[in-house]
């Protein structure tokens, strides 16, 4: 980790001008013959190069590890940090600070929070962290090669990701005189992901053509074909399904196992920027996540696998995810996207809206594999990627808008606060 010093909370008298000039003015006082002028800029020059050495060693060979027992949350849920601080060298610590930035959104908010003081401002907007609160915790004084254990409790407040990267670790010498910071190596950062918030749904739009996806076989189906093993006859098992060849052997009655056959999976597309444009709806766009979140957890349930693809945002790729098997990596991404930066016309006044792009290929490729494509938007006329959506054919693909939709071709339009019901996931 690389230490520096805090000017802005070190005295005047460990910068390296006035250590130099200290030096300078003890060397001419001598020369002169001033010995009790020269002794009080020697011991100034030896305090204050004591203080600033003290205060880098200190910091030297101090690590910090951060643990967590889940790495996804839910808004409303809280979660606690295990943090360990080891110092790893003979010096002791005299004292010693974890400062902790958060999120410009506060997705994130542990217990110990305060307003961030004036000369970290510039910093924190620089890192484009929160310059409403920030995390802190004091520890003592801990001895050569001692670890520090403490516990943190963090509540999840809205949408997002939060980084440790920018953690700091404070410290400095014993005389109160100069404060070295250093930051976590990215190496040692961790990411913690707030889904978006779950809401009632009904998953029945997405049922259909999925192999009986709504009946009590959750979609799943067997191949009659693919025999994977046979097991031993019971009374509750069909006649048909057992094994004749061993039985005319004068073997014990077995039936067969057969290979099961998935539904096709369901994929989705979120042009999250239809919600921007001159007056943006991002409320809207944090409702639509919200709902397209619960029906992951809810289609999980059922066994049928989900794909999404998200439009280039404000990290300046775009993502395809196919047929997901863990419905968290899906939720971690909706919880790490964010439109990209609005744009102005170039004469400075109205903000435009500006058009999704997809990374078409992989989605063309996966577009034999998918049952269907749902394609998702803030309304018909804020439709980006058209002809995306003329690709993919109307036949295999529908349209969500957050708005009443108007009529868009022969495309299938579902307004999304159709879903809104029906039981309480997660």
């Amino acid at each position: 980790m690389k230490n520096k010093l805090v000017f802005s909370r070190s005295s005047l008298l460990v910068s390296i001008p006035v250590i130099a000039t200290s030096a300078l003015l003890c060397v001419l006082a001598a020369f002169f013959g001033q010995s009790a002028l020269a002794s009080v800029l020697m011991f100034l020059f030896l305090l204050a190069a004591v203080s600033r050495i003290w205060a880098f060693a200190s910091a030297r060979k101090v690590s910090i590890q951060v643990t967590n027992r889940s790495g996804g949350l839910f808004p409303g849920e809280e979660t606690t940090f295990d943090i360990e601080v080891c110092n790893n060298k003979f010096l002791p610590v005299v004292w010693l600070e974890v400062f902790f930035p958060l999120s410009r959104n506060l997705c994130l908010k542990p217990e110990n929070s305060r307003k961030p003081d004036d000369w970290e401002m510039t910093a924190l907007e620089e890192e484009g962290a929160s310059t409403q609160l920030v995390g802190e915790k004091r520890l003592t004084m801990f001895l050569w090669y001692e670890r520090l254990r403490f516990s943190s409790r963090w509540t999840a407040e809205r949408r997002g990701v939060y980084s440790t990267q920018g953690w700091r670790l404070r410290t400095g010498d014993g005389f109160g005189l100069s404060q070295v910071e250093c930051l976590i190596p990215k190496e040692d950062a961790r990411q913690f992901f707030v889904y978006p918030r779950l809401v009632r749904v009904v998953p029945d739009l997405f049922l259909r053509n999925l192999w009986n996806a709504d009946t009590g076989t959750r979609g799943v189906v067997e191949d009659l074909t693919v025999i994977r093993s046979t097991r031993n006859y019971m009374t509750t098992d069909s006649l048909k399904h057992i094994n004749w060849r061993l039985a005319a052997r004068g073997l014990p009655l077995s039936v067969n196992v057969y290979e099961d056959i998935l539904p096709k999976n369901v994929h989705f597309l979120l042009d999250g920027e239809s919600f921007g444009g001159n007056v943006p709806h991002w409320e809207e766009l944090e409702e639509t996540l919200s709902i397209l979140a619960s029906e992951f957890v809810l289609l999980a349930d059922y066994q049928v696998q989900c794909g999404l693809s998200l439009c280039r945002g404000l990290s300046g790729r775009a993502v395809n995810l196919f047929a997901v098997s863990h419905v968290e990596e899906l939720l971690c991404a909706l919880a790490a996207y964010e439109p990209c930066a609005r744009v102005r016309k170039e004469d400075g006044g109205e903000f435009i809206l500006q058009q999704p792009v997809f990374d078409q290929g992989p989605i063309y490729e996966s577009a034999q594999k998918v049952g269907r494509f749902y394609y998702i938007a803030y309304d018909t006329a804020c439709l980006g990627d058209r002809g995306l959506l003329r690709r993919l054919g109307e036949e295999c693909t529908s349209v969500l808008t957050y708005r009443e939709p108007e009529p868009f071709g022969e495309f299938e339009l579902v307004c999304l606060s159709s879903l809104r019901e029906g039981p309480v996931h997660g």
